[in-house]
């Protein structure tokens, strides 16, 4: 394709940017060309770094070691079991429609952009007004959840170190574990403030934390039932 036909399918003002070479330009700039938009902001994440980032976020040790209990208690271990692999699969659906998206509207709008764009002129306000509350909710939900349960496990810890409690340990109050959990949300709110190569690095220090922990947490999962499955073997 040359420069002639390529200035015919972008916007006037893009072909005065680019002084109609877009040869240059990665696909994610280019297709914002193409959308009749300037790239402005630095992308300065690599690859690793955004995986880094989601799967930090995603954060499966949180997932196992606070509702563990739970699954076991009101599910069972055919729930634990198979659970794993049915919501991954729809998961793995809403991962892959929404990759999808972003590749096709790459704009730091995000959400409220692609809703707009997805809905019509006519939804598009409702559509981002929508979306965007939709999205701060479970930003709020999620977070404050997730550091909660931190605040609870700090709770557990102290209370085990201390002796536990028939060995007389403290347990912390309501109160206490709330301003355990005030804390955390202070200090996770600075660390967002940070810039965006630190926050990179604890995103990737964050990733490799969760895959070494969940090799741990498989590796004494299986050992133990193999040994007291040998043990049930033995005893019959």
């Amino acid at each position: 394709m040359d420069s002639a036909t390529e200035n015919m399918t972008l916007p006037s003002h893009v072909v005065a940017i680019t002084n109609g070479d877009t040869s240059s330009l990665d696909s994610g700039h280019a297709r914002l060309l193409e959308l009749g938009y300037k790239q402005e902001l630095k992308r300065d994440l690599s690859a690793i770094s955004n995986f880094s980032l989601s799967f930090s976020v995603i954060s499966v040790l949180t997932g196992i070691t606070t509702l563990y209990n739970t699954g076991l208690n009101y599910g069972g271990p055919v729930s634990m079991q198979y659970g794993w692999f049915i919501a991954s699969a729809f998961t793995m659906l809403v991962a892959l429609s929404m990759a999808e998206i972003c590749s096709s509207y790459p704009t730091t709008g995000g959400l409220y952009y692609w809703s707009a764009k997805l809905a019509g002129p006519r939804w598009a306000p409702f559509a981002s007004w929508i979306t965007g509350w939709f999205n701060i909710i479970g930003q709020w939900a999620g977070t404050t959840s997730v550091d909660f349960s931190l605040a609870q496990l700090i709770q557990v810890i102290i209370l085990l170190s201390t002796g536990g409690k028939n060995g007389g340990g403290y347990e912390a109050s309501k109160y206490v574990v709330i301003a355990f959990h005030g804390v955390i949300l202070f200090l996770h709110g600075i660390i967002n403030s940070l810039p965006i190569s630190v926050i990179s690095f604890l995103g990737q220090l964050g990733a490799i934390w969760n895959v070494l922990g969940m090799r741990t947490f498989f590796f004494f999962f299986l050992f133990f039932q193999i040994l007291f499955s040998r043990k049930a073997i033995l005893n019959i």
